[in-house]
């Protein structure tokens, strides 16, 4: 820059010593512009360029007409003039530019050594005028310029790569006009082959990634491909990195690397690329002039992506400002710019975001008023016309499920039905246009009755469905509401068909390569497809063992993925090293807690988080590549497949396995033996009855002010009696020979206690508790996969380890959150350890601390609160010290791989560490016991709700006695739970016959302290044994 400076001034002094006139006056002028805009491209000062273009039309003037290098200073002033329009948005410059540009065009001979440039810059100018005003002359003219220039230079031409990349970028703005594919694909392949011809230090490099990007994500939004789309951000990322950190072309980068990465965030729910679009957003607005002319795709890029950060993490403030910044995009465009329908668009679905919220009509309002400005403005020629319409529609459409009103319900099914025939048969929208279409006919159908309405709606469905390119989750939704049509008729058949494939579909929009967080946010929209599929498949007469394979295969999706990154694979190692080296590489690097930079903007290097990203999405098309050939190998051909059916009762050999399925078409029992599979039918259980119960006034804490006695008489009733009648389970063992069953409640069904139903009264027969000992599982393939997992070998004279957690106090909560009785819990355990050949470890009451013992550690106990988070149930948490800066959450948990030498048993004396109270997540159990499992541990005892202090110690004693009685088995520790919860039941029926038959009120013993950070009264009728549970094999 020194030597830049000097040079500038050293010119500075020709021109003042240079007399007019005089014959090198124009090229010392030249010389001085010419150093000025280099300064200005490297400082950004804009001073420099004002300079550059003064001296610029000195230089003209200062030449004849018919001097040879006129058409060169012409060009030049153009060029600065469209360099200043690019800050400043002044179109008299723009304008300039492009007569001067023209003039040097038209003057130049079809030889002349610069004609390809001046053909270039033009093209530039024009395109810029088309984005500013919309003429498609404009852009016509450029596209002819950009060609004209490619044809006017050699192949080997140090400028060929510009003019590549000029037509390239020229060509994609057309295809926006046209929906020309051909445009499309030609734009992509010149781009590529001007970064062909560019050095990888080259200054223009960023430009021409720019380009590539730019149409490789139009492609995307056209066709659907993620390829395109994560090579676009790759591109444009990359392109970013290659200009400094405050030139202003680096804000280009930014608004379309923000752009692209809301777009991968729209079709893989990651939360990290559209937190980083957020951000990369923010920072080019920063970088903006106020006058530039790139302010109104910023705003539009960032009110865009602030609005998807409302739908996915719910802040108001996100919303609010994303209205605001819309509002500011569509105020600072004049009303022809090609930007402005976009703008209007998001805008309407932000207010009808806040509608959604807020219930505002004023807002909902608005947004019709708005989205039909964009229809309004949209030439009907235009590609995304259907967009628009389509747009529109939505909001109509909402308003009539406000208001009731027809006439809106009406023109929004006009609006569909124009956007699908508008819509080509291989755009990516179009299945999203079907589906809104087929939603908004069912609606008519409801309100009209008309058959014809009906059957347009499946058939739009149907039609969608089979659509090419369409996005996975798109695709399941329809054939969800094909379905439920079909369903509503008794077409069980095709109905189970839609739904089986759909089922099929989960795995797919929740890939190995995303975060755990990602995969909830996008599997919570499908809760309850299984049980559907399931229920449907038994409608339409299909055989148990189908039906169950559809639950095990869409039920416990992210868990399945785990269980299946960390099964085992001794025989894998022992017949196919290879094989196996390279599946437990990828599956290390897959199984890995995806971690992000600091910041999410690059800067001088590859951006750590995409370059992550991209390392994981080929780790995961590789493991799917090494999975395909591990099958092909003899012997392994069912590796990573749904267990068969003779699998499925090779589990119940321990004893029989009871899969309780609900949904709005029938609720039954898979009854799992080792001879069969069969189905109990439950008449008495309905959906609307369970989220009655669940979702009633009591919905605060289950076990806290509701009648406990007749849900459990009730789960008795409608579930489990009809299941163990079916088992031959109808008396109490005649001795201590107790039958054992695992219980998998689907849905909103794991949040209650059916362990624990039955008449409870004194010699009462009548419950689950005095006919069998209950475990339960997330799936039948979680207890196979448990069960594969060897126990740790104790060859060493030394003890196992047991790490012992008391936390009496814990920072942050309020008094009343003592609990006296964990340290009793904890020392009672300590004296145990010596006859269970255990060493206790009392570490740190820090999670580091903590986890760090966890790959040595036999058994795991903790006594202290936990914490339930129905919004994140990932962030459920056992509290230790630093709970509040670094929690022990269910998702730390499960990101732990401890199966390589597994750990035998987690004791979780605290509140709520098997409830999961996210509805949307009932089918994948995100809780701390299952997190626990998922880590490794055999076996986890864990609680639904809260539990009372005193009574953690009774139980616990109980289960550890009968682990010393009986060695650390896997029935031991089921049995010992059962023999506790059944010894503290058994003493409550007897103290409340007592004071009933005293006719005193009773009262209250030990302590009602509850383990957890909500605290609930004495009930009128206490079932404190009620919420422990055990999780095992």
């Amino acid at each position: 820059m020194d030597g830049l400076n000097r040079s500038v001034e050293a010119a500075e002094r020709v021109v003042e010593a240079t007399p007019p006139g005089h014959p090198d006056q124009a090229t010392h002028l030249n010389n001085l512009g010419i150093y000025l805009t280099e300064r200005f491209t490297l400082s950004s000062s804009i001073g420099d360029l004002h300079r550059a273009i003064e001296v610029a039309d000195m230089a003209i003037k200062a030449v004849p007409q018919n001097h040879p290098d006129r058409l060169r200073y012409l060009d030049n002033l153009g060029t600065r003039l469209g360099m200043r329009f690019d800050i400043t948005g002044s179109m008299d410059d723009l304008n300039r530019a492009i007569e001067l540009v023209n003039t040097s065009v038209e003057a130049a001979q079809p030889d002349h050594p610069n004609r390809g440039r001046f053909l270039c810059n033009l093209a530039i100018w024009l395109c810029r005028r088309f984005e500013g005003i919309g003429l498609m002359d404009d852009l016509d003219r450029a596209v002819g310029a950009a060609d004209m220039a490619v044809k006017a230079v050699s192949e080997d031409s140090s400028s060929r790569a510009n003019y590549l990349s000029i037509l390239g970028n020229c060509l994609g703005r057309r295809y926006e006009q046209t929906d020309s594919l051909h445009d499309l694909d030609r734009a992509i392949s010149v781009a590529e082959l001007s970064l062909k011809d560019t050095g990888q230090d080259s200054i223009h490099r960023a430009a021409y990634l720019t380009t590539l990007g730019m149409w490789l994500g139009r492609r995307s939004d056209r066709t659907g491909s993620k390829v395109d789309l994560d090579r676009a951000v790759e591109v444009t990322d990359m392109a970013v990195e290659a200009v400094p950190p405050h030139h202003p072309n680096r804000a280009i980068g930014l608004i379309n690397l923000g752009m692209w990465l809301s777009r991968r965030f729209d079709m893989t729910g990651s939360m990290s690329d559209l937190n980083r679009s957020v951000e990369v957003s923010d920072v080019a607005l920063k970088l903006l002039l106020p006058d530039s002319p790139s302010q109104t795709a910023c705003l539009h890029v960032l009110a865009m992506c602030l609005s998807r950060r409302f739908d996915r993490a719910g802040s108001v403030d996100d919303l609010d400002r994303a209205i605001e910044v819309a509002d500011l995009a569509v105020k600072i465009t004049s009303w022809d710019h090609p930007e402005r329908t976009p703008c209007l668009d998001t805008l309407a679905s932000c207010l009808g975001r806040r509608f959604d919220q807020t219930g505002s009509i004023d807002d909902l309002n608005r947004a019709v008023d708005v989205a039909d400005m964009a229809v309004k403005a949209t030439p009907q020629d235009h590609p995304f016309r259907a967009s628009h319409w389509d747009a529109l529609g939505v909001w109509l459409d909402r308003r009539f499920d406000r208001t009731g009103s027809m006439d809106d319900l009406n023109r929004a099914i006009q609006l569909a039905d124009m956007a699908v025939e508008a819509a080509p048969p291989d755009h990516m929208e179009r299945a999203s246009f079907l589906n809104n279409l087929g939603c908004y006919l069912d609606k008519r159908f409801e309100r009209a009755g008309s058959m014809d309405d009906l059957t347009r709606s499946v058939s739009c469905f149907r039609e969608g469905w089979n659509c090419p390119g369409t996005p996975t989750s798109i695709r399941i939704r329809l054939a969800l509401s094909a379905a439920a049509t079909y369903a509503s008729q008794s077409n069980w058949e095709e109905s189970s068909q839609l739904l089986e494939d759909a089922v099929e579909l989960l795995p797919a929009v929740s890939p190995r390569s995303s975060s755990h967080n990602d995969k909830e946010h996008v599997l919570a929209s499908f809760v309850g497809l299984a049980s559907m599929a399931a229920a449907v498949a038994l409608n339409a007469g299909k055989d148990a063992y189908h039906a169950l394979k559809l639950l095990e295969l869409g039920r416990g999706i992210i868990a399945n993925l785990l269980m299946d990154m960390r099964g085992n694979v001794s025989d894998l190692k022992q017949m196919h090293p290879d094989l196996a080296e390279e599946f437990v590489s990828l599956r290390d690097e897959l199984d890995s807690p995806a971690g992000s930079p600091t910041s999410s903007v690059p800067n001088n290097g590859a951006s750590s988080l995409e370059s992550q990203a991209k390392r994981r999405r080929e780790a995961d098309q590789k493991f799917s590549e090494v999975i395909a050939k591990i099958r092909a190998q003899p012997g392994f051909g069912s590796f990573f497949l749904p267990p068969t059916a003779d699998e499925l009762m090779a589990a119940a050999n321990l004893g029989p396995i009871i899969v309780v399925n609900m949904s709005l078409y029938r609720c039954d029992a898979f009854v799992v033996e080792r001879h069969r599979i069969s189905v109990v039918e439950l008449p008495a259980l309905t959906q609307e009855e369970v989220q009655k119960r669940i979702h009633g006034p009591h919905s605060s804490r289950l076990a806290a002010s509701f009648d406990m006695g007749s849900l459990l008489e009730w789960l008795w009733d409608a579930i489990c009696r009809p299941c163990l009648d079916a088992l031959g389970f109808k008396d109490p063992p005649s001795d201590d020979d107790w039958p054992r069953v695992w219980w998998i409640p689907t849905r909103l069904l794991s949040r209650l206690p059916l362990h624990a139903a039955g008449h409870h009264a004194v010699a009462s027969a009548d419950t689950v508790m005095d006919r069998v000992m209950s475990s339960y599982a997330s799936s039948i393939k979680a207890l196979i996969q448990g069960r594969r997992h060897t126990i740790r070998d104790h060859t060493s004279p030394e003890p196992d380890s047991a790490v012992l957690i008391a936390m009496r106090e814990t920072p942050n909560l309020s008094g009343s959150a003592l609990l006296p009785f964990a340290i009793d819990e904890i020392d009672m355990l300590a004296a145990l350890c010596p006859s269970l050949r255990l060493k206790p470890i009392m570490p740190p009451l820090r999670k580091d601390e903590v986890l760090k013992h966890f790959p040595t550690c036999k058994i795991f106990h903790f006594a202290g609160h936990g914490k339930s988070d129905p919004a994140d149930p990932s962030r459920s948490c056992l509290l230790l010290e630093d709970w509040k800066t670094n929690p022990l959450t269910a998702g730390a948990l499960r990101d732990h791989r401890l199966q390589d030498n597994p750990p035998f048993f987690a004791y979780l004396s605290a509140c709520s560490t098997g409830a999961n109270e996210a509805d949307r997540l009932a089918d994948e159990g995100v809780h701390l016991v299952h997190a626990f499992q998922l880590a490794g541990f055999r076996h986890v005892i864990g609680t639904l709700w809260e539990v009372r202090d005193k009574h953690c110690v009774d139980v616990a004693r109980e289960v550890y006695k009968t682990m010393q009685d009986e060695g650390m088995t896997d029935v031991a520790v089921c049995r010992g739970l059962h023999r506790a919860v059944r010894a503290l039941r058994d003493s409550r029926i007897e103290m409340e016959s007592q004071e009933m038959n005293a006719t005193l009120p009773r009262r209250a013993s030990g302590s009602t302290k509850v383990r957890d950070v909500v605290y609930c009264e004495e009930d009128a009728k206490s079932f404190d044994w009620v919420p422990y549970v055990h999780f095992g094999v």
